[in-house]
């Protein structure tokens, strides 16, 4: 009996054995390859790449190389040789929205072409760029991200009635809504006024809704982590949407969000105060048609 137990025993681990091999053998990687752009550089000329979103990271294959932002943009990179006839190498680029970019260099003292505009491949669809996942949107996509903004934008229901009017300009605070651990803020400035309102900026604090003497305010600063149509300006007569994301959180009674928005060398300052039922009672995103 003992000696038929050890025979299907090692049978099994036979079987097991040779599994596991074929498992291995049948992996491919090429079927995960990331196809690379192709770029030409130089010494004596700059090479600009447009990209659909602001550069994020890059990764250069070689120190034979620089590249930098171009200080008035977020989403051009420009690139060139420090030296002549470098050897073919690689750069990685990681943009705002999520994708991920791989480009092969090589080197051309008159390359062909010195501006790239990736933008267009957009609607193309001629390469399939990789998308990445930033920690601050934990387990959404930057793409999801930017497709719920976009859908809360498009809805345009006014779940809430938090407003504040100054000067000719009105702020509302439209609707909240949460996902994955994630909380929406749909904000609109109007502008009924003859001058144009320029945001200087945007900020959300946590803070006491009342404080005596005998005690001291405390106040907590969130940053937004991604933002929808984040316009600096809106023109006269106008009215502008926007959706923020910010990290979930809740309030107490004795608490309150504030959020201020501050003109640019201006008076017209609109501050809009969210209590703990307006939080709680956030919508759903899934339960949008996205």
């Amino acid at each position: 009996m003992k000696t038929i137990i050890k025979y299907m025993l090692l049978c099994l681990l036979a079987v097991n054995t040779v599994t596991s091999q074929n498992y291995t053998k049948s992996i491919n990687l090429s079927n995960a390859e990331v196809t690379p752009y192709e770029v030409e550089l130089t010494q004596n000329k700059t090479t600009h790449i447009l990209f659909p979103s602001s550069v994020e990271y890059v990764d250069l294959g070689s120190s034979e190389i620089i590249a930098s932002k171009v200080e008035v943009t977020s989403n051009v990179l420009r690139l060139k040789t420090i030296t002549e006839y470098i050897s073919p190498t690689n750069f990685t680029v990681i943009t705002n929205d999520g994708k991920y970019y791989s480009f092969c260099a090589t080197y051309n003292e008159e390359p062909t072409q010195l501006s790239y505009d990736l933008t267009k491949f957009e609607n193309q669809n001629s390469k399939q760029q990789s998308e990445v996942l930033f920690k601050d949107l934990g387990d959404t996509s930057p793409t999801l991200a930017d497709l719920f903004m976009k859908a809360i934008i498009k809805r345009n229901k006014k779940e809430l009635n938090i407003k504040s009017k100054s000067y000719g300009v009105e702020a509302r605070l439209k609707s909240i809504y949460t996902q994955d651990g994630k909380l929406y803020f749909h904000l609109s400035i109007n502008n009924k006024s003859n001058l144009p309102y320029e945001v200087d900026y945007i900020s959300f604090r946590i803070k006491d809704r009342r404080t005596s003497k005998r005690t001291t305010m405390q106040e907590m600063s969130l940053k937004p982590i991604r933002s929808y149509s984040d316009a600096q300006t809106i023109n006269i007569q106008s009215k502008q949407d926007n959706v923020f994301m910010l990290d979930q959180f809740t309030l107490s009674d004795k608490q309150m969000l504030l959020i201020e928005i501050n003109e640019k060398n201006g008076v017209r300052n609109q501050k809009i105060r969210v209590l703990k039922h307006n939080v709680l009672s956030s919508k759903q995103i899934e339960l949008l048609r996205i």
